[in-house]
C-alpha cells in the first residue's frame, strides 16, 4: 500500500509540475502585452543596457556570426535527437515507463521554453512596449499640406542628389559602400549614438559587434537582410549583396534593436533619419533616398486626387546614377526571386512567401502590424522635415 500511495503521490506531483511550468511559461511568453509603457520605457532606458551588456561583450570576441554557426550546428543536432527520442518512445510503449519518459520530456521542454521566454522578454519583448519615437521626436502639430510634402520632397531629393555625386562607381556606374564592412559597422554605431543623443532619444550606449552572415546568397531566399538574435544580443547581415540604397538603413536598423527598441517602425524612422545625418555621404545617399522614394509616391497620389503638379524630380539627368543603382538592385533580387521559383517548382515551397509569413506572425504575436509595420509613415518625414530641419534652417 505504501508503494501505491507514494505512486499515487508522485503522479500528482508530476501533474501538477506540468500545469505549473505550462502556465509559467505562456504567462512569460505573453506578460509584455500587459506591461504599462512607462514600464518599459524604464526597463529599455536603464535595465535593458546592463542586461544586454553581457551578451553583447560574450558576442564581441567572436568576428563571426555566433548565431549563424548555432543554427548550423543545432539544426542536424536536434533532428538527430528528435530520432532518437522517437525510438526511445517506441522502446518505452513496447515495455513500460513511457509515460513516465513523456512526463520527463515535457518538463524538460518546459523548462527550456521558460528560459527562452524570459531571456526573449528582457532582450526584446518588453522593448515593444516603449513609447514611439515619433513622440520622442516632439513634431509639430499641424495638418499637413501638399505644399509641406512638397518641401520635405525637395529636401530629400536635393540631400540625395548631393550624397550620390560624392561617391564612386564601379565599371557599371553602380555606386558602392565607400568603407569595408567592419568599419562602417563601427561608423553606424556611432551614428545610431550620436542621433539618439542630438534628439534624446534613449537608446542604449552600449557598443555592438555587428557580424555578416557567410550563408548570406541562400538567406536571400527568405528576403530578410538583417536580424537581430535576441537570445544572443547578436546583430546579423546578409552581406551577398550590400546594395548602398538599403544596407546603411538595415545596418542601423538592426542596431536600433540590440540598442533597446523592438519596434520595426521605431527602427526604420531612427535608421533613415541617422542615415541622413550622417559625414559619410553612403549613409546619407541611403537615407535621402528612402525618404525620396516615399515622399514621392505620396505627392503624387495626393496630385492625382487634388490637381496639384508634383515637381518632376524623377526625370532629370541627375537622376540617371540613381536609376544605375535601382537597376542593380533589381538585377539582383530577380535572380533571387528565379532560384526561389525554382526551388517551388521541384520541392513545392516557396521560402519567401513561407518566411513572410513566419515573420508577419511573429509580429502580430508581439502587438505589431505584422510585415506592414516595418513602412514608416510618410508623414513622419515630412514632420522631421518641418520640425527639424526647416524650423532651423529659417531661425
Amino acid at each position: 500500500m505504501k508503494l501505491t500511495r507514494k505512486g499515487k503521490k508522485r503522479t500528482v506531483l508530476h501533474i501538477v509540475a506540468v500545469i505549473v511550468l505550462t502556465v509559467l511559461f505562456l504567462a512569460a511568453a505573453i506578460c509584455n502585452a500587459f506591461i504599462p509603457e512607462g514600464f518599459a520605457d524604464w526597463y529599455g532606458a536603464v535595465i535593458f543596457p546592463n542586461i544586454s551588456i553581457l551578451f553583447q561583450t560574450f558576442n564581441m570576441f567572436f568576428h563571426y556570426s555566433v548565431t549563424e554557426n548555432l543554427i548550423i550546428c543545432l539544426v542536424p543536432a536536434l533532428a538527430t535527437g528528435l530520432v532518437v527520442w522517437f525510438v526511445i518512445l517506441v522502446k518505452k510503449l513496447l515495455t513500460s515507463g513511457a509515460a513516465l519518459y513523456l512526463y520527463k520530456s515535457y518538463r524538460n521542454l518546459m523548462i527550456i521554453a521558460l528560459l527562452g521566454a524570459l531571456i526573449f522578454q528582457s532582450m526584446h519583448g518588453f522593448n515593444y512596449r516603449r513609447t514611439d519615437v515619433t513622440d520622442e521626436l516632439e513634431f509639430i502639430e499641424k495638418e499637413l499640406t501638399f505644399e509641406d510634402y512638397c518641401e520635405a520632397l525637395r529636401w530629400a531629393y536635393l540631400g540625395m542628389i548631393e550624397a550620390r555625386s560624392k561617391l564612386g562607381e564601379d565599371y557599371n556606374g553602380v555606386a558602392h559602400m565607400n568603407e569595408s564592412f567592419e568599419n562602417s559597422a563601427s561608423f553606424a554605431n556611432s551614428l545610431v549614438d550620436s542621433f539618439a543623443e542630438k534628439y534624446d532619444i534613449p537608446l542604449s550606449g552600449n557598443y555592438v559587434r555587428a557580424k555578416p552572415v557567410s550563408m548570406s546568397h541562400y538567406w536571400s531566399y527568405t528576403y530578410i537582410v538583417g536580424a537581430y538574435d535576441m537570445f544572443l544580443g547578436e546583430v546579423n547581415l546578409n552581406t551577398d549583396y550590400m546594395g548602398i540604397t538599403e544596407y546603411p538603413i538595415t545596418l542601423c536598423h538592426e542596431l536600433c534593436h540590440a540598442k533597446g527598441y523592438a519596434s520595426e517602425t521605431d527602427c526604420n524612422t531612427i535608421a533613415v533619419l541617422a542615415c541622413c545625418s550622417s559625414s559619410r555621404p553612403d549613409f546619407r545617399y541611403a537615407g535621402y533616398y528612402e525618404i525620396f522614394w516615399n515622399l514621392y509616391a505620396m505627392a503624387e497620389d495626393i496630385a492625382d486626387k487634388t490637381g496639384e503638379v508634383v515637381p518632376q524630380y524623377a526625370s532629370t539627368s541627375e537622376m540617371n546614377p540613381v536609376y544605375r543603382d535601382m537597376s542593380a538592385d533589381i538585377i539582383y533580387w530577380k535572380k533571387i526571386d528565379n532560384e526561389v521559383d525554382a526551388i517551388k517548382e521541384k520541392f513545392g515551397i516557396d521560402i519567401t512567401e513561407t518566411s513572410d509569413k513566419v515573420n508577419d506572425t511573429f509580429l502580430r504575436s508581439n502587438g505589431e502590424k505584422g510585415l506592414e509595420s516595418y513602412h514608416v509613415p510618410d508623414s513622419v518625414y515630412v514632420r522631421f522635415y518641418l520640425t527639424h530641419v526647416a524650423e532651423v534652417e529659417d531661425a
